[in-house]
């Protein structure tokens, strides 16, 4: 290959029984760097985009596929030229195709979906790629993420990546179009040519610029031009242009006052029935567990809704707590009621409400932090609270600690056999309970018969790994 956009390898030599690759120098930094150094500006990230296109098109029509498209394989020189390198996983056309077991190659969270299953890759995965590439110098982030490389095989697969206008609110349709085109899962659904993405990222680029030119150009005008005057008021309509009475209409109106005071009687009447506390419940402190705050990513959001359930699951099973079914706790997910609402409208005394936050250990792990409040709903004051930390594989522990606590900030004495259901753990693999909460959440989404499949394959995937 011999182009601006490519870094030129002049040979593969041996010498003394060692193989190396005689290349270009590039003075510069890689893709990655570049954007940590500087703010990365959406016209930045489509100029470079224009030029990694234009690489890759000129690798496709000389029969090579790349296969590894990373921000860590390009690289920005100092005249802030962009430079695809590293071809080391390069696939000329026509050549044999490689095992299911070698074919998942190049980094994972680049890798298209066909990749990852060990089917055939051409041009389209490193289109993939490339969106992957275009999505991170746009956010800041990647589109598919996991704890592990199993979550994050099966979100490439599975899961569609969060708007990237939700991280940058300023992007056009156009980005979008753009961005979800490269991200198809389906290679039948993708950009079929990378020549075809460069060109919407040209057009793209020359809006760009004619928005930038017009915003200041008025902006100059606007300094300069007078202020006009308002326009005038419109005028009344007369007696005649007026829509004409109709007889009866006062009558509507009194039926459908009657009709809502109707209504309201009714729904006063039912909630008094439902709320009214059972003597089983009087003798029972009664508490509703709220869905925990993700203060993670959208992608964690899973796992939130999870912890609260199994939460709600341990202390339900204890005989001197009444705790509210999930299904009716759920209705309050980010709301904005008071305590003393929910208290009321669920006949609770008090709520357990709390926020989950992640970080990274210094050896690399995964940690969750889950922080509950319990709170008593007639005057609104915490009367228990205390952060629980940990690597993700000892969650439940998380889980059963906060039972037990909660428990014992209400003064409810447990049982023996109470205290060893607390401890006992679903399973001893932390992915396959990652699963599991995977499972729980698509099967919960809708009645949609995808959804349900994809329930299935990660329940399957939560049995075969415990």
């Amino acid at each position: 290959l011999n182009h601006p956009n490519v870094c030129t390898i002049y040979g593969i030599e041996e010498y003394e029984g060692q193989q190396f690759i005689e290349m270009e120098y590039i003075d510069g930094v890689t893709l990655r760097e570049k954007f940590q150094i500087t703010n990365s500006k959406p016209e930045t990230a489509i100029a470079y985009a224009i030029q990694i296109g234009d690489a890759l098109h000129e690798a496709h029509s000389a029969g090579i596929v790349h296969r590894d498209v990373k921000a860590e394989n390009i690289m920005v020189n100092s005249k802030n030229q962009i430079k695809v390198m590293d071809f080391g996983l390069a696939k000329l056309k026509g050549s044999l195709k490689l095992t299911r077991t070698s074919s998942t190659v190049g980094t994972l969270a680049y890798m298209s979906p066909e990749q990852i299953e060990g089917g055939e890759a051409d041009a389209r995965s490193d289109i993939f790629s490339f969106g992957v590439v275009l999505y991170e110098m746009l956010t800041g982030r990647l589109p598919f993420r996991g704890e592990h490389e199993a979550a994050m095989m099966y979100s490439i697969v599975n899961e569609e990546p969060t708007p990237a206008d939700k991280y940058r609110p300023e992007l056009s349709d156009e980005y979008l179009h753009i961005i979800k085109k490269a991200l198809e899962k389906d290679p039948e659904d993708r950009y079929q040519n990378v020549l075809d993405m460069v060109v919407d990222l040209r057009r793209l680029k020359k809006q760009s610029t004619k928005v930038s030119r017009v915003s200041i150009q008025q902006e100059v005008m606007s300094t300069k031009a007078p202020k006009e005057p308002m326009s005038p008021a419109q005028p009344q309509m007369t007696s005649d242009q007026r829509p004409h009475k109709k007889l009866g209409v006062r009558t509507y109106i009194i039926a459908g006052i009657l009709l809502v005071f109707a209504a309201v009687a009714a729904l006063l009447l039912l909630r008094r029935q439902t709320s009214a506390p059972t003597e089983t419940d009087l003798k029972r402190k009664m508490l509703a567990v709220l869905p925990l705050e993700n203060l993670g990513t959208a992608e964690q959001e899973y796992f939130a809704d999870g912890l609260t359930e199994e939460i709600t699951n341990r202390l339900s099973g204890l005989s001197g707590l009444g705790v509210i079914a999930r299904s009716s706790a759920m209705q309050y997910k980010k709301t904005t009621k008071t305590f003393q609402q929910i208290g009321n409208e669920l006949g609770v005394s008090f709520i357990l409400q709390g926020t989950i936050r992640w970080g990274t250990s210094t050896e690399g792990s995964t940690r969750v932090r889950v922080s509950p409040v319990l709170i008593k709903v007639s005057d609104g004051t915490q009367i228990w609270s205390q952060p629980f930390e940990a690597v993700f594989a000892d969650v439940f522990k998380i889980q059963s600690d906060i039972a037990s606590q909660v428990a014992g900030a209400l003064g409810v004495t447990l049982l023996q056999p109470e205290r060893k259901s607390l401890e006992v753990n679903h399973t001893e693999n932390s992915e396959a309970y990652d699963a599991y909460l995977r499972g729980n959440d698509y099967f919960r989404r809708s009645t949609k018969e995808q959804d349900f499949r994809i329930a299935l394959q990660m329940f399957e995937k939560a049995v075969e790994l415990d």
